[in-house]
């Protein structure tokens, strides 16, 4: 049986604001709301997109921010 859980956190990636050659990560709760970002920019999108599971894992694994 498979129930179709919303993940808990998922990890956007973005071109920079003031940089469009770099990249941030944004992490949107299950409902989609921004629940953190990216303090400074990546020089690729693997690298920001490698960034934000580490941030996910590290804030957000037990369910509660720490």
């Amino acid at each position: 049986m498979s129930i179709g859980l919303i993940p808990a956190h998922s990890v956007e990636v973005i071109p920079c604001a003031s940089d469009p050659r770099c990249y941030r990560w944004i992490i949107r709760a299950g409902g989609g709301a921004v629940v953190e970002h990216s303090p400074y920019a990546f020089v690729t999108q693997n690298g920001a997109r490698i960034s934000g599971e580490c941030w996910i894992r590290e804030h957000f694994a037990d369910g509660i921010r720490g």
